[in-house]
Order: structure tokens, then sequence, then C-alpha cells
């Protein structure tokens, strides 16, 4: 059972998310510097009290997930684009994790409205020990009835203090496909977030090149004197939330780079691309279980 503190500081982050995805379609427009963006949103939600529980995500028109810019990016927002904005923010560990997608004069706007109406109807069907499998069953009806794809391999995911993915995953296809039993417990925290793509596209996403967002997967830091102190400020900073490769660069003393290359401490994430190139929109909240009802902190 999740204390009143916690209960707070959950929906503190949540309300914090909010504010900031209202602040974010003024970001977004072309030619904006995607390390704007990210900058823009991660110091908003500083701004507002909170950490950011994640480094901020911009994921331009085939990109699903995972890239955020790494220090000295030139990249901008392209004409006619699909751009989604995820983000996250934290008090004392306590994560709000949203997203928004939004037309740069894309041609596929329609399927921003299909990734809100998948998300509205999935958050419909949860309850407070009902099935998870029931939110990709409904995702699923929902936007193959408007005449798109879901992703099959991304989903959304239960969350815990400090950490983003906690084990359970939250489908957004017929769990017959992918799996996904499991009740929604009581006092629990997931975020539900269906990714929509084209009919004529694969409808999964494969690996691309690193996105220069990290966390620390091994908590045994290093025994080596000079790396053990850069390991212990990133633990003390970011704990075992992913954090950026620009925000580590930072980081005086031992470095980044010689660091990936002398432990093995870190994983750092693939940019998630949709297989066949097709752009993705996506629409993502949180929602916090009590013993009774289900709240959206975002």
């Amino acid at each position: 059972m999740l204390t009143e503190e916690e209960v707070d500081k959950l929906l503190r982050a949540g309300k914090i998310v909010r504010a900031v995805r209202e602040m974010v379609p003024a970001f977004v427009f072309e030619g904006a510097m995607v390390s704007e963006i990210c900058e823009r949103v991660e110091s908003e939600i500083r701004r507002l009290g909170g950490e950011p529980a994640f480094p901020c995500n911009v994921g331009i028109n085939s990109v699903g997930a995972h890239y955020t810019s790494p220090p000295d990016d030139t990249t901008v927002v392209p004409a006619e684009a699909l751009v989604k904005i995820d983000l996250g923010a934290h008090i004392d560990g306590y994560v709000a994790d949203s997203a928004i997608t939004i037309s740069v004069d894309s041609e596929y706007e329609d399927m921003i409205r299909v990734a809100e109406e998948g998300l509205e109807r999935a958050l419909q069907v949860v309850t407070v020990g009902g099935r998870i499998s029931d939110v990709g069953s409904v995702v699923e009806k929902t936007i193959r009835s408007r005449g798109f794809k879901p992703i099959s391999n991304l989903t959304g995911h239960q969350i815990s203090r400090y950490t983003i993915h906690a084990g359970v995953s939250i489908p957004n296809v017929s769990a017959i496909e992918v799996g996904g039993g499991g009740r929604f417990q009581q006092w629990s925290v997931y975020a539900i977030e269906p990714f929509v793509t084209l009919s004529v596209a694969a409808g999964e996403v494969r690996n691309g090149p690193l996105g220069n967002i990290l966390h620390i997967v091994k908590l045994k830091g290093p025994k080596d004197a000079e790396s053990r102190r850069f390991f212990d400020e990133l633990y003390k900073r970011y704990k075992t939330l992913p954090f950026a490769r620009r925000w580590a660069s930072k980081i005086d003393g031992y470095g980044l780079a010689k660091f990936l290359e002398a432990e093995r401490t870190l994983y750092e994430y693939p940019v998630l691309v949709e297989a066949t190139g097709k752009t993705i929109a996506q629409a993502e909240h949180t929602i916090m279980t009590t013993d009774k009802e289900v709240i959206v902190t975002t």
C-alpha cells in the first residue's frame, strides 16, 4: 500500500507533467532545434519543482522511442513531420510519465487522433483487479477500426520508485499475440501508451543506433578509485533512472566516454525505429490505482 506521502509525491509529479505537456506544442515547429526542445522540457520540469524522470525523448516520424539529443546535436524538426515528445518527472523517485504527438503540417495527422482515442478507451477499461489483457484488446481494436496498425512490440509498463519499467508490460495488441496476463494491482502505478502506424507498415520497431540515453544496471560500482568517483556521482544524481549522455558529459572528472569503454555498469538504449520506416504516433498517460479507483496522474 502507498503511504499518504507517496501518493502526494506521485500526484505532484503528475501535475508537473500535465503542466509541461501543455507547453510542449509551442516548442515544436519546423526548424526547431531538437536539443532546445529537450532542454526546454527538462528545464520546465525542474522549474516546477521536479526532476526529469528520464531525458526528454523526441521521436520524429519513424522513430518510436529513445532518441534524445547528444551533446552538440544539430538535428532540427523537418517539415511535414509527426513529432513525439515523451517526458517524465519525478519527486524523490516517484514518477509520472506521459507523451504527446504534434503534427508539423504532416499528412498523417489522423494518426494522432487515433492514438489519443486508443489511450482514452484503454483508460476506460482499466479497473483495480481488472485484466491487463483488456487494454491490449481495446487498443488494437480501436486502432485497426480506424484503418491503422498498432506497434506490437512497444508496450506500456508498470512504474515503481526510481524504476521506469518495473517488469509488468501493458500490451497494445491482443494478449494472444504477445502475452499480457495478470491484473492491475492495488496501490500501483502504470503507464499506458498506444503507438500507431500505417496499415501497410510492419507494425513493429527494430533497434537503430544508440540513442544517448543510459542507466545504471550494476549497482556494485567499479573498484578503480577514479572510475568509482564518477560512478558514485552518477548514482547520486540519477539512481536507477535513465539519464542523458549530455547530462553526464557535464560531470567533472573521469568522463563518460572513458567510463563506458572501461566499465560495464551502464546500459545505453538504442533508438527504436519502425521496421519499414513508416511514421508513428504515440499518446501516453500514467495511472495510479488505489484500493478502489484508478487515478490518471498526468
